[in-house]
């Protein structure tokens, strides 16, 4: 799969590659509609058009183009199936907003790639749980900020700089630091405390 997204519409017809006479046959209607059946020797097209330029195209190697000028509504009172087998690229200029009034799920056997050029919000009213059976790496180049009732680690805890707490530190297992550990209560670790100066 290639990250390359970008794409452009697919002419086939254009002024300086007009249909052969008399392989093209065109039924317009007085306001401008028109339906148009294309058997120029590989060029072969069917065309649906609109007077205000909105058309549906099916082109010689079987793709189709729609187009519409104006804004686009889809109304499916049922269900819906899409199977794309190839690569699938969505390009949109302004805002995209989806609603969904039941469970969302996503099904993806290899990468996630996301990249944001604003800030991102998510607002979770239940619980919010990640299973990872790899390692876990968060790299900012602000401040890192927890908010809690109580935050658990269930593993050794390493930190280049201090460890500071207003409160009190305790550990059941290690607690490693390169540089001080302090706590204006106590500290407590079944496991040994190594912090260097």
């Amino acid at each position: 799969m290639t990250t390359n997204s970008s794409w452009t519409e697919p002419v086939i017809i254009d002024q300086d590659n007009p249909p052969q006479y008399p392989y093209n046959q065109i039924q317009q209607s007085e306001s401008g509609h028109s339906i148009e059946l294309d058997d120029t020797p590989s060029k072969e097209r069917v065309r649906f058009q609109h007077r205000s330029g909105t058309f549906t195209e099916m082109q010689p190697n079987g793709d189709e183009v729609h187009k519409i000028y104006g804004d686009g509504y889809e109304i499916i009172l049922g269900g819906k199936n899409v199977q794309i087998n190839g690569q699938c690229n969505i390009s949109i200029a302004g805002a995209c907003v989806v609603n969904i009034t039941g469970d969302s799920i996503m099904n993806i056997d290899g990468n996630v790639t996301q990249q944001v050029g604003g800030t991102v919000n998510q607002l979770v009213n239940g619980n919010c749980e990640q299973t990872i059976e790899g390692d876990y790496d968060i790299n900012s180049n602000g401040t890192v900020s927890i908010s809690a009732d109580s935050v658990s680690i269930n593993a050794d805890l390493n930190v280049r700089g201090d460890i500071a707490s207003t409160q009190s530190i305790g550990a059941v297992g290690n607690i490693t630091a390169g540089e001080s550990v302090s706590a204006t209560k106590s500290v407590e670790t079944a496991g040994y405390m190594l912090a260097a100066t």
